[in-house]
């Protein structure tokens, strides 16, 4: 057990060091990247400082320095690019609280030596974030962390296209939250995970949806958006679901409304026949979403078929070399088209990716190689 000096003397650490901070799918605990020697070079190969597992990352994808500018991120001329907040760089100088993607792995960079926060009255925010990660499960202040978010919107909307594979046209766009909170991550898993042990869930839930249709305004004409709705909502008894669907509607936007359910919280199929006449009374349609990531609910895509259903990554990512996946997906698509149901694959990252899901009948997808996640410039109209 650590003592309260040995609390202190960490905090004092960790507010003096720079890292990458990955977090997994599920809500897992994050994958810290200590910069404690440079160069640090980040790769598929063994011979990497960092060795990343994914196919659309290169061999030397990228490295990171550090010269009178701060620290550098350089990429080694990798096929799929390195991000940072969404826009592809050959070079950049990171920021505390930075996005950074390698392929399609998102770590957020951290430099808790950095001093900026939300507003004046802020406070020691340094010393903010060094105590956040250092107690990272403390309840009581994750709970006050959460509120100064929601209340102050310290979040931002980033959207990925949604294409049509046999043209390439953008058809649609997903809102994604980012967190803005010196103290709290960036990644919406991180935030979320909190949320949930917080109870703040919903709430953060609602703000997210709402920043994301007051922004739309910059999207294409003719494009749906398509926004997430956090299990938790789905089991609200007292109509507050409803009531935030019935403001955003009331929000002036200009684009259709797809609301995305995801697949493990559909398990009650009356209750979704009820849900889904709602949405409908409100206009607005819905996809079932990571589909195939857990148990594949076949009964509820039947009974109550949505608009869309998004194929979950891990059934799409390396389904070219995949004979028996390429059935699995073609029989899920068989009974879809039967349905009226439009499939959207998710995780597309390779052209054979996107070539293997056309040939096998499915005309939409999302993923890397159609976009990043990024903020949206204004096309007039």
């Amino acid at each position: 057990m650590r003592t309260a000096s040995q609390s202190v003397n960490a905090s004092a650490t960790m507010a003096r060091t720079a890292y990458l901070e990955h977090f997994p799918e599920q809500y897992g605990p994050p994958e810290r990247i200590a910069i404690a020697r440079l160069p640090l070079t980040i790769g598929r190969a063994e011979d990497n400082d960092h060795r990343l597992y994914a196919c659309a990352v290169s061999k030397h994808h990228a490295v990171l320095v550090r010269d009178d500018m701060g620290y550098v991120l350089r990429d080694l001329g990798s096929t799929n690019g390195t991000f940072v907040n969404g826009a592809r760089v050959t070079e950049r100088v990171l920021a505390d609280g930075d996005i950074v993607h390698f392929g399609p792995l998102e770590f957020c960079f951290r430099d808790s030596s950095s001093n900026t926060g939300l507003d004046d009255n802020a406070g020691d925010v340094g010393a903010t974030q060094a105590l956040a990660l250092t107690v990272p499960h403390s309840v009581i202040q994750g709970t006050q962390r959460l509120r100064e978010l929601i209340s102050h919107r310290a979040a931002e909307i980033v959207y990925q296209p949604i294409v049509d594979l046999r043209t390439r046209a953008v058809v649609a766009y997903e809102a994604l939250g980012r967190g803005r909170h010196p103290a709290l991550s960036r990644s919406p898993l991180g935030l979320f995970g909190l949320a949930d042990e917080c109870g703040l869930a919903v709430e953060l839930s609602v703000l997210l949806r709402a920043m994301a249709v007051e922004q739309a305004a910059a999207l294409p004409d003719g494009v749906k958006l398509f926004l997430n709705i956090h299990p938790r909502e789905l089991l609200d008894a007292d109509g507050k679901l409803l009531a935030s669907l019935r403001a955003l509607q009331a929000q002036p936007h200009r684009h259709d409304l797809v609301l995305e359910i995801p697949e493990a919280s559909v398990t009650n199929v009356p209750a979704m026949g009820r849900t889904k006449e709602s949405f409908a009374a409100l206009g607005l349609q819905f996809a079932y979403d990571d589909f195939g990531a857990g148990q594949a609910r076949l009964l509820e895509l039947t009974d109550v078929p949505p608009h869309y259903l998004k194929l979950d990554i891990h059934v799409i990512q390396g389904i070219e070399a995949l004979q028996p996946r390429q059935d699995l997906v073609k029989a899920v698509l068989g009974v879809a088209h039967t349905l009226g149901v439009q499939v959207i694959a998710e995780g597309v990252e390779t052209e054979a990716c996107a070539q293997t899901c056309l040939e096998l009948g499915c005309n939409l997808g999302q993923g890397f190689l159609f976009g990043w996640p990024g903020p949206i410039v204004s096309h007039g109209g």
